[in-house]
């Protein structure tokens, strides 16, 4: 997710190459270049750093963080923009202190082509203006919205961070029954990508709720009629959606408390 959001960056002329010094102690996903460094001590003399994205594993968090607190290269201006699931600001807050501005955001891997989504969440450190600046940012992986209850991450996590992974899973079992009904496994992967995103793409560029888009396409005794009248039936679609997101959700509850 890192390399992402630094292509990104990069891509959107959000930022120059120089401007940008890489904290990274494994040789692997490295963009050439760019400055990266495997110690804090490596990074140029008297460098400050104005944005920070935390971009590391989250069970290696509280070791990497305390030590790079310790480093001169913050200061109070230093923004800090976490993508680490389940660590709360309140966890940021104990190792920079809790006048530092943190930001918590869960964005989404279609990120990588501006088709993400990017929720996030500011302490109350962050200046309006501030706030402004980054949303411009976060704008340009896709869709950024600001979530109002730090509780509400668990379930932006589990639809929206998740989700990508659901539609996956769909686009497999719509291939294996169209393989499974006679045509090419070639053929019925591509067709499949095609369905997907074409319809999309219909729902995007419509003013339509998305039942009134369901409905443009069922004619009353059509076989998509006889289709969606067994996956609407007793809401048994709809249910073990549900069941799945609250697993996620709960998860995600975990991870915070662990």
């Amino acid at each position: 997710m890192g390399s992402i959001i630094l292509q990104n960056l990069l891509e959107e002329n959000n930022v120059e190459a120089s401007q940008i010094n890489i904290l990274k102690r494994s040789e692997d996903n490295k963009i050439s270049g760019l400055n990266y460094v495997k110690d804090i001590s490596e990074l140029p003399k008297n460098y400050k750093a104005d944005l920070v994205f935390i971009t590391i594993k989250p069970q290696d968090a509280a070791v990497i963080l305390e030590e790079f607190s310790k480093a001169k290269i913050l200061n109070k201006k230093t923004i800090f923009v976490s993508i680490l699931a389940g660590k709360k600001i309140q966890f940021f807050e104990k190792i920079f202190g809790k006048d530092a501005k943190i930001v918590r955001s869960m964005p989404n891997l279609p990120i990588q082509y501006s088709q993400g989504i990017f929720p996030y969440l500011c302490n109350k450190n962050l200046k309006e203006s501030e706030i402004a600046k980054l949303k411009t940012i976060f704008d340009k992986f896709g869709s950024a919205f600001e979530i109002s209850n730090e509780k509400l991450f668990d379930a932006a996590t589990a639809i929206f961070g998740s989700g990508p992974a659901y539609i996956f899973l769909l686009q497999e079992i719509f291939a294996e029954i169209a393989i499974n009904c006679g045509i090419k496994k070639s053929e019925s992967e591509n067709l499949v990508k095609r369905l997907f995103l074409g319809s999309a793409l219909m729902s995007e560029f419509s003013k339509k709720k998305f039942s009134q888009l369901r409905e443009s396409v069922t004619s009353k005794n059509g076989t998509t009629a006889s289709a969606t009248k067994i996956l609407q039936k007793n809401s048994a679609l709809k249910n073990i959606f549900t069941q799945a997101i609250d697993a996620a959700i709960i998860k995600s509850q975990k991870i915070s408390r662990d």
